[in-house]
């Protein structure tokens, strides 16, 4: 996951962490460790963030499947 990419694409579109968290359903806590690594996004909030940040299918690679 690459955290500056989905940090960027958050303050583009004006997300904080606890508002992008809101928005899909988890909590602060849980974002921000999901953010640093800590824990991993699962396959139903990934569809969540990109719909909700509306990120093509270039852009949740880049963010979710980078190395």
């Amino acid at each position: 996951m690459n955290e500056m990419e989905l940090r960027g694409e958050m303050a583009r579109q004006g997300f904080t962490v606890a508002k992008l968290a809101e928005s899909i359903g988890i909590g602060k806590k849980a974002m921000s460790a999901k953010l640093t690594g800590k824990s991993d996004f699962r396959q139903s909030e990934i569809k969540k963030i990109s719909t909700v940040l509306n990120l093509d299918n270039a852009r949740i690679i880049a963010i979710f499947f980078a190395a």
